[in-house]
């Protein structure tokens, strides 16, 4: 009876170990990207305006690695990198994304500022697509109480010509 559990036991850690080491193996390529290694939590902060006298909130970016590509979580906003368009458009159909794409000259093959969330006093962002070969670089931020959320497009820009040299 003994030696009956050993072998159920023991084939049960190798299926485990085997299983455990082929689900890496498995993952995504945009798994080898980490998106929150194009900027760093105090560049998305005095991007979107810290009061310098306030100094820099600590913070700490969140990696996570969603449907369409990684995401990474910033107190003020966010950073994504989609490997189809038509994801990008799915995501920014979900947001309720502005139909308006503003064309923005000078980032990668093309780009565009748009706004996400429009009218929602707490959700509302604006969203920088840059298109990087067969990648789309998105950055978001949080919009101002006290300024348009246009606003966060200047900032965009600057965040983005931090983070593009650092897109591998």
């Amino acid at each position: 009876m003994r030696g009956w559990w050993r072998w159920t036991i023991g084939s049960g850690m190798t299926a485990c170990a085997v299983c455990s080491t082929a689900l890496p193996a498995q993952a995504p390529p945009s798994a080898e990207l980490d998106v929150c290694e194009l900027a760093t939590s105090a560049e998305f902060q005095e991007a979107q305006g810290v009061d310098p006298r306030i100094g820099v909130i600590p913070d700490v970016p969140v990696l996570t690695d969603m449907s369409w590509g990684p995401h990474c979580d910033y107190a003020p906003g966010s950073i994504d990198l989609f490997t189809k368009e038509a994801e990008l458009e799915r995501v920014l159909t979900l947001t309720k994304a502005v139909k308006k794409r503003d064309p923005v000259q000078g980032l990668g093959q093309r780009a565009f500022f748009t706004v996400i969330y429009p009218g929602d006093q707490y959700r509302q962002r604006g969203l920088l697509a840059i298109f990087v070969g067969s990648r789309i670089l998105t950055l978001s931020m949080d919009d101002q109480q006290d300024l348009p959320v246009e606003a966060t497009r200047p900032k965009l820009e600057g965040l983005a010509k931090l983070a593009l040299p650092r897109l591998k």
